[in-house]
């Protein structure tokens, strides 16, 4: 006899989903079975958690590490209220997950006592309504089987963000009804088209007619080709760009590219274009910089399109001269060909201008480099940074998390990332707990390759999720766990600081509640508790080399993970 969750799995092959990601639950045990038992091959493969926000964390991290879906289940109303918070940082970060959800039979007829009863709800999708792209709660195997199938036409549709579908219990366990069909095959993608004629002339004139172009791009997630196509509209056009870090979008080796902000390119601005930036004010304010009458603004992209009524992830409102919503990459293929067929050559004063950026980036680059250098009384995470990249060498190498926004922003100076695989962005939601089951996600995606890829993981994101190390190890997922343990909450040290600063108020009890530093944790313990290699802690450049050099070693003979504690300030 075949079973409805038989067929629901079948879909799943039918749609080339690889992995399924869940701590298990009663509410999908259905699902579970048919997974287990299904004598298809290329049924999904089941990556088991210990915690649904791990789950939905793996989830995140392998797609934007390989632009693929893995299906996450849920367990009902408690386990979804366990992965809300990964959800959470899925819809800021754009990244579409489908996520299944359990629920007990909405037929109270049908429930066993207690447990069925405090694990069914009514709604339970509206849970996540405030940051998904869409939810429903069908009730029957024909509903159920087209609402699936709806949420990955919707999750493969701009913009991105997830989508949740709860199912039935009952619905999932009754025999399957005659005359419910599969697609024939993957679904069709849907994509927005590129800016039409009329767009595309007044943008492409603007920007020739600028003096001092600067472009921003954040959440387009260019690959290698793309990239190329962007820095050849820069060079023809005398742009800076300006690359934030929701994804990889431009090699930050090149010389007209710049991270996040730079005071003295917007400050000169006359005309910017943002492509795909989430929050357009930050980037004018935390350059120093507010909207002035001299500077135009055109925005290109999908952000405007999904917007939450329930979390301001919209960011400050910046009434832009020239708003277009269109597909990113398609658009710059047509920008770039339409400013060619104008200037067929670079001008003097588009070459000087370039050149002047390249200037301005090289002194940057010199101040930044003799800034870290400067002696600590220990090791600082810059250090580290750079140690860690020296004993990597030229291995092809994969950051699959790149810890705090201090960290993150630290990396992305120091270290050349010049290739699209390289860098995966960070949470989206800055909700701790994302790092390890995001890098084991992106580890996953590249397994069977050559690329080493690395963890840089924060101390205190790790102890929100610490049993991950399970996950990492059960299934022998090769990652390099690189610990920067500096036995703080920094940011929130730092708020101590300041509020009492303004407060003036002394700032030497900033570390109560804020650290570990009075009770540290053993992270290598921890590591070995899982079964997990470590060759203990560093906390200097040379060991950090020659622990790093350790676990390379352990990884290449034995296609295992490992990971190792950096002790930093």
């Amino acid at each position: 006899m075949k079973y409805f969750s038989d067929l629901l799995v079948d879909l799943l092959i039918n749609q080339d989903i690889e992995y399924v990601c869940f701590n298990p639950g009663a509410s999908f045990r259905g699902i579970h079975d048919s997974l287990v038992h299904h004598p298809d091959p290329a049924v999904p493969a089941i990556l088991m958690c210990c915690h649904e926000e791990i789950s939905v964390a793996i989830a995140h991290g392998y797609y934007k590490a390989s632009g693929k879906h893995m299906a996450v289940l849920v367990h009902a109303n408690i386990g979804l209220q366990h992965a809300s918070m990964a959800i959470f940082n899925a819809w800021c970060d754009r990244v579409p997950l489908l996520v299944l959800g359990g629920n007990g039979p909405l037929d109270a007829a049908l429930r066993r006592p207690w447990i069925d009863w405090i694990h069914t709800s009514q709604a339970i999708d509206k849970l996540l309504s405030g940051y998904t792209k869409w939810t429903d709660m069908p009730i029957s195997q024909a509903a159920t089987l087209e609402s699936v199938q709806r949420a990955l036409k919707l999750c493969a549709a701009e913009p991105h963000a997830p989508c949740y579908i709860a199912i039935d219990s009952a619905v999932q366990e009754e025999p399957l009804t005659d005359g419910l069909a599969l697609p024939a095959g993957p679904l069709p993608k849907e994509r927005l088209p590129a800016l039409d004629d009329q767009q595309l002339t007044v943008l492409v004139e603007r920007l020739l007619a600028a003096r001092h172009p600067v472009i921003a791009v954040d959440y387009a997630g260019l690959n290698d080709e793309q990239a190329e196509g962007l820095l050849q509209l820069a060079t023809d056009t005398g742009a800076a760009i300006i690359s934030r870090n929701g994804r990889y979008n431009v090699p930050n080796t090149h010389p007209l590219v710049f991270q996040d902000h730079d005071a003295h390119l917007l400050g000169e601005c006359d005309f910017l274009l943002a492509l795909e930036v989430q929050d357009l004010y930050g980037l004018l304010a935390n350059s120093g910089q507010a909207p002035h009458a001299g500077l135009y603004i055109a925005t290109l992209g999908t952000h405007s399109l999904l917007i939450s009524s329930w979390v301001a992830d919209s960011q400050k409102l910046v009434n832009a001269d020239l708003s277009l919503n269109a597909n990113v990459v398609a658009s710059i293929a047509r920008i770039q060909h339409a400013v060619r067929e104008r200037t067929r050559s670079v001008s003097a004063e588009v070459s000087e201008r370039l050149e002047r950026i390249a200037q301005h980036k090289r002194a940057r680059n010199q101040a930044l480099l003799a800034q870290v250098s400067q002696p600590a009384q220990g090791l600082t995470i810059a250090q580290a940074l750079i140690a860690i990249h020296e004993a990597i060498g030229q291995r092809p190498w994969v950051l699959t998390n790149t810890g705090s926004v201090t960290i993150d922003t630290l990396v992305r100076q120091l270290w050349p990332i010049d290739r699209s695989e390289a860098y995966i962005g960070m949470s989206g939601g800055a909700g701790l707990g994302y790092g390890l089951g995001a890098a084991i996600g992106g580890a996953l995606a590249h397994k069977g390759t050559d690329r080493l890829c690395i963890n840089l993981q924060s101390d205190g994101d790790l102890l929100y999720t610490p049993s991950a190390l399970w996950t990492l190890a059960a299934y022998d997922i090769p990652l390099l766990v690189l610990v920067i343990n500096n036995r703080l909450y920094l940011n929130s040290k730092q708020h101590a600081e300041r509020i009492a600063d303004l407060r003036q108020r002394p700032q030497d009890l900033s570390n109560l509640a804020t650290s570990f530093l009075e009770h540290e944790v053993d992270f290598v313990a921890l590591a070995n508790s899982f079964d997990l290699y470590s060759p203990g802690s560093a906390d200097t450049p040379a060991t950090i080399q020659e622990k790093i050099s350790e676990c390379l070693a352990y990884m290449a003979a034995h296609g295992k993970p490992a990971l190792l504690e950096i002790k930093t300030l």
